[in-house]
């Protein structure tokens, strides 16, 4: 997928910068989390979840929702509409264009509390470090397969938007067929 993205060509305006830059962020994370997990360090990867859903969301928010002003705010680091204000702009802005993107204000309805526990120490990373014998790394099977499949999911949707603002096929391609060959993984 990374390849497919490497070298397109970016509109040059404030709120492609901005956007694309999460977007990247949001891509450094996801390899950031397949490596911790590689390494068996899985509190520190799921601790990025929170990370790539944000960047994830303002990547779409500053794409679809800002202002000059907004821009302007956040490189002065004022910038602090509240996470759920912006999830809500998001599908209210995205509704005007091609496609609609709204379970956005779902998966944070659903996962927020979790992504905030996993990020901050709480009882969702604590509980995970306890076994009756010991005090470490103890999260199982599923709770791995699902932190990865969050990640590379919503990879999925920061690479596309990146194609989709870049307007070049050859990315737009190469992300569908990565998302071919994941989800055909998941069904067999």
């Amino acid at each position: 997928m990374e390849i497919g993205l490497n070298g397109i060509d970016l509109p040059l305006t404030n709120s492609t910068r901005i956007s694309s830059s999460y977007y990247s962020l949001y891509m450094e994370h996801l390899w950031s989390i397949v490596t911790l997990t590689e390494l068996k360090l899985y509190g520190s990867a799921s601790s990025l979840l929170r990370c790539i859903f944000e960047c994830y969301t303002k990547g779409l928010w500053f794409q679809y929702c800002s202002t000059e002003a907004d821009i302007e705010l956040l490189n002065r680091d004022k910038f602090n509409k509240p996470f759920s204000l912006l999830v809500e702009q998001v599908e209210a802005c995205c509704k005007n264009i091609d496609y609609e993107i709204s379970e956005l204000s779902i998966a944070k309805k659903l996962n927020w509390k979790s992504l905030n526990s996993l990020t901050h120490a709480g009882s969702a990373q604590i509980s995970r470090r306890i076994s009756k014998n010991n005090i470490g790394s103890n999260y199982n099977e599923k709770f791995i397969s699902d932190m990865l499949r969050f990640s590379l999911n919503y990879g999925l949707l920061a690479s596309g938007q990146l194609a989709l603002i870049s307007g070049e096929k050859v990315a737009e391609n190469a992300v569908l067929e990565v998302s071919k060959l994941l989800f055909s993984n998941d069904l067999n």
